[in-house]
């Protein structure tokens, strides 16, 4: 999604900005760093993504930051698997390492 996208789903600039982190995989740690922010102000920001977009996980902010269906919703449990039976979005935070509730 493009940040300018971010006022169809009421983020702030900087909160777009920091989901766009989290969507390629970067850890709170990681995007602190790269917007020169404490770990504590990121965290911040994730916890008003995560009330803006209606989601309780890293895993679920991303689909929705994509416009994918989040896993175990019906559109994403009818048959929308991958080849191994996944779900989507699992292959994504399988490459980035992470275990779906944004826990390496």
């Amino acid at each position: 999604m493009r940040i300018d996208d971010r006022t169809a789903m009421g983020l702030s600039k900087r909160e777009a900005e920091v989901m766009e982190l989290i969507a390629t995989g970067h850890s709170n740690g990681e995007i602190a760093r790269l917007l020169f922010l404490s770990e504590k102000t990121v965290k911040n920001h994730v916890n008003r993504i995560y009330a803006k977009l209606g989601v309780e996980s890293r895993m679920s902010a991303i689909c929705r930051w994509r416009g994918e269906p989040a896993p175990g919703t019906p559109s994403a449990s009818g048959g929308a698997s991958g080849e191994d039976g996944a779900q989507p979005g699992q292959a994504v935070l399988k490459l980035v390492g992470l275990d779906g509730q944004g826990r390496a």
